[in-house]
């Protein structure tokens, strides 16, 4: 931060991005030297041929082009080193480095041209071999060459011209800046608009994507609009966000346990009945019977089985092609027709379901895998084990569930007797949308009339097909009183307080771990936006020991809990440096006023984005031992906590991982082997759960 300003305009990397790429051109560089050398060095006696001097020349000038090109090289390096992500000032030689390598580079690039053309453009009475040499060391500088030039369109910025920034700095003075500032947003807008189309050209062409690939765009140039911070910079500033959470968690153990026992009394002496949410939070309720370990992990096997054949044969890599390839019906399109619609010639994704949920096809009564966006797939079927319809709804797994995902837009749901109700727009279009092809094909009733009386609908997915199932359960209610729903790792962003609040009664959400989808909202991205923003800059390390040591941890976050506790002081000191560092002064630089100036418009910026939460009661799955995850199943339990304890983002190597519904499966399905009931509510707020 700020983004290195070179050849008149501004990049999309830092000028103390530059450690690790020219590290790695300088281990190439030597390596290509030293090759080269041998190689003259060798072969020496083989250029007497005719024209041998000028393969002889070719091979000097590229040692002695080499050699200048290692030394600027390594100046660039280090003086990229110096100072901090908000102290650039260290820095303010390496516009003039790179112009220098720049016009080293022009004679190489004239050298390799030459160089092409003694090599494959005469003919010579050499060695073959010294011939060939020459030949690979021309195609090995082309080829470094060719990915330079893409290295420098992928970091080109689109908006750093510098006739926007003296327009706006103009305008500024002249008391009109903030019109310029609507219109560069625009024009970010725009821009990522076009990445958008470019990313997922398969579905751009489809008129109905348009306002959505628009809304998105939108969102996240908004977003990003008011901070200059290069993607090395988040990289860092999650790096320490990361640390600091582990800090907290680790100053806060003992209070946890001292809290546990205190709410364990409370709990106890409440006799039953509904136990008030503290700091004016919506109550919790008590969970509902049905909402048990060995339900959950039942019908999440129909949410696994919505994501078809691919997702099965993920899960069993060795197997899993001859178990599906038992269930196929080759040819079905010339068959007799069956429930199942936009599935692939042999029916392979239906057959996926009948393998994982044990279902007979008579019981699939409608499987649909026609998709498009905020149109998912679905199947209805019945589960007679627990005389129950099931409708399962898939998760995300193509570019247009990842555009429903991305519509995070609110939209107002009118339900009687719930004030302030809303909830994700895409996925509300989804549940809409599932509701219609219910409606429309009379799905319900004929899965109803083939079960005996008392019978339930079952409604469950995963991911984006969880919060689809959470509103078309709240589509469904009025028509369908006993329904339930289990909504597995569902988005954080879903519904309102006080719609998450009255559909206690009737869904389950189920989270396992620091698993980030359902922490994901408007809310908490800007609550870890700002938090970015301070690491970096109370920060006082530059910014390649952040990274190197964050790459470090993450790569031994494998090693035992006394091996974490011996290196814990060397975690904390990116954080706790102090004005002894070197690259600190005692006056603030502009850069970090203009930072300053980024977190306290976060922090007074009024929140256009409502309170978004998980759907219903919330089973929250933890792992009992973390540094058991790399060399086995770990061990969970598991525990009821209010959705607003989901309310900030935790960063872990895991925050990825945790979301698949693989490991949701495993999960439940150890808890289920040990009869495992989950206990009561314990400590509240993010940082319990961390």
């Amino acid at each position: 931060m700020p983004g290195l300003f070179a050849f008149n305009r501004k990049w999309s990397i830092g000028s103390d991005d530059l450690v690790f790429p020219i590290l790695v051109e300088i281990c190439i560089r030597i390596a290509w030297m030293i090759a080269i050398a041998v190689v003259f060095h060798i072969h020496q006696d083989a250029f007497t041929c005719e024209d041998g001097n000028l393969l002889r020349t070719y091979y000097i000038g590229v040692l002695t082009i080499l050699s200048i090109t290692l030394v600027v090289s390594a100046l660039i390096m280090y003086t990229s080193m110096q100072g901090t992500i908000t102290k650039p000032l260290p820095r303010r030689r390496i516009p003039l480095l790179l112009y220098i390598k720049t016009a080293v580079i022009m004679p190489d690039l004239a050298w390799m041209a030459m160089g092409t053309f003694w090599a494959f453009g005469k003919s010579y009475g050499c060695d073959y071999y010294v011939v060939l040499t020459v030949k690979g060391a021309v195609i090995c500088a082309w080829v470094a060459t060719v990915v330079t030039i893409i290295g420098i369109l992928i970091i080109l910025d689109p908006l750093g011209k510098t006739k926007h920034e003296h327009r706006r700095e103009r305008y500024m003075t002249s008391g009109i800046g903030e019109s310029l500032e609507a219109s560069q947003t625009t024009m970010a807008a725009k821009i990522w608009e076009r990445r958008c189309r470019l990313l997922c050209c398969c579905v751009a062409c489809n008129k109905n994507n348009q306002n959505a690939f628009t809304d998105i765009s939108r969102l996240v140039a908004e977003f990003f609009k008011d901070v200059d911070l290069v993607p090395t910079d988040i990289a860092a500033g999650l790096l320490l966000v990361l640390r600091q959470q582990r800090l907290v968690k680790e100053s806060l153990g003992a209070v946890i346990v001292d809290v546990t026992s205190s709410e364990r009394a409370e709990s106890q002496r409440a006799d039953g009945q509904s136990q008030p949410m503290r700091n004016g939070m919506i109550g919790f309720t008590r969970p509902e019977l049905w909402m048990n370990i060995k339900l959950m992990s039942y019908y999440m096997k129909f949410a696994l089985a919505s994501y078809g054949w691919p997702f099965y044969i993920y899960s069993n890599m060795m197997t899993g092609i001859c178990k599906v390839a038992t269930r196929c019906r080759c040819c079905a399109c010339v068959r007799a027709p069956t429930s199942s619609h936009c599935d692939n010639v042999c029916e392979c994704h239906t057959a996926a379901v009948r393998r994982i949920t044990g279902l007979q096809q008579q019981d699939l009564v409608y499987v649909c895998f026609h998709n498009k966006c905020k149109e998912i797939p679905f199947f209805v079927a019945i589960d007679r084990r627990y005389n129950s319809v099931v409708i399962a709804i898939r998760g995300t797994l193509s570019l247009e569930d990842a555009l429903t995902d991305l519509s995070a837009e609110s939209v107002s749901v009118d339900i009687a007797g719930v004030p302030d109700a809303y909830a994700h727009a895409g996925m509300m279009d989804c549940a809409r949308y599932i509701k219609s092809q219910l409606d429309n094909l009379d799905l319900l009733g004929k899965a109803f009339g083939s079960l005996q009386e008392g019978s339930r609908l079952v409604i469950t997915g995963h991911s984006l097909g969880a919060g689809t199932a959470a509103l078309l359960a709240v589509l469904l209610k009025p028509v369908c009183p006993n329904l339930i729903c289990f909504a597995y790792s569902p988005p954080g962003g879903l519904m309102s307080p006080s719609l998450s609040h009255h559909v206690q009664s009737y869904v389950c959400s189920v989270v396992v771990g620091k698993d980030l989808v359902p922490r994901l909202g408007m809310p908490t991205m800007h609550d870890l936006k700002l938090k970015i923003l301070r690491a970096i800059h109370d920060c006082q390390l530059p910014k390649y020991r952040i990274l190197a040591q964050g790459c470090i941890h993450i790569i031994c976050s494998c090693l035992s809990s006394q091996q974490d506790d011996d290196s814990d002081q060397q975690r904390r000191r990116p954080l706790l440096e102090s004005s002894e560092s070197n690259y600190m002064t005692t006056r603030s630089d502009e850069t970090q006023d203009v930072l300053r100036d980024a977190i306290a418009s976060e922090e007074n910026e009024e929140r256009e984005w409502p309170a978004m939460l998980a759907p219903g009661q919330v089973l929250h799955i933890v792992e009992v031992s973390e540094d058991q995850v790399c060399c086995g199943q770990p061990s969970y339990s598991a525990m009821w906590v209010k959705s607003e304890d989901f309310s900030e983002i935790i960063i872990s190597p895991r925050m990825l991982w945790d979301h698949f519904p693989d490991v949701v499966m495993k999960a439940l399905e150890q808890l289920e082997d040990r009869n495992y009931v989950p206990r009561a509510t314990q400590v509240s707020g993010p940082s319990a759960l961390a």
